[in-house]
């Protein structure tokens, strides 16, 4: 934890400053810029959102212990659990027009739907580039009493792709209506398979959508 030393002495210091002289202001603190994601956002759709309300697998379903996407993977395998239903199907995860294989793992114990996915993501300085995506979708009856169809997405770019100077996870946290409400660098917590956006912005610097 960041020692929080510094800045109870700035405190002090300032309204001891006060105190003895009203005529000298205090300096303003300096504006930390946002970060900014080196691809154009792309949250889910309202028509992937709605996947959450009755999350339902095929016959041909397999068993899987974790949702997986290239390094990105969220562990969903419970003490006593078999494995949750997992599948290959296309769907156009951010709307922008393209199907793309995804596959689905069903955490029937959380109520999460998980969607991994290998699509094209627009760069944000142009350009495009193949990147990993993991996207996590709260259903109906869900353990964190999250709103039905809310969720995050992870999005992973290596060193190679939109002009990162080295690899990046870029998260966006969504509500039930596919708005981004929060983004920023993050990282994918191996405790709790939840996404921790370490600093994060309002919004992302560019929310186009329909890549």
């Amino acid at each position: 934890m960041r020692s929080m030393k510094g800045t109870m002495f700035a405190a002090v210091a300032l309204v001891a400053l006060a105190a003895c002289s009203k005529e000298k202001a205090p300096e303003a603190a300096p504006v930390v810029a946002a970060p900014t994601s080196a691809t154009v956002s792309s949250p889910p759709t309202a028509t992937t959102t709605a996947m959450a309300t009755a999350p339902a697998a095929p016959a041909t379903a397999t068993m899987a212990t974790a949702a997986t996407s290239g390094p990105m993977s969220v562990n969903t395998a419970q003490d006593g659990d078999a494995g949750d239903s997992s599948w290959v199907a296309q769907v156009d995860v951010d709307g922008d027009s393209t199907a793309a294989d995804a596959t689905f793992v069903w955490d029937d114990e959380e109520k999460i739907l998980y969607i991994a996915v290998e699509d094209d993501e627009v760069c944000a300085a142009g350009g495009v580039a193949m990147a990993n995506t993991l996207t996590a979708l709260f259903a109906t009856g869900n353990v964190a009493g999250a709103p039905v169809g809310s969720g995050w997405t992870a999005t992973y770019l290596d060193a190679t792709e939109c002009g990162a100077a080295e690899p990046v996870l870029w998260g966006e946290r969504f509500d039930a209506t596919g708005a981004v409400t929060e983004a920023g660098v993050a990282t994918i917590d191996p405790a709790t398979g939840d996404l921790v956006i370490a600093t994060a912005t309002a919004a992302p610097a560019d929310t186009t959508s329909g890549m």
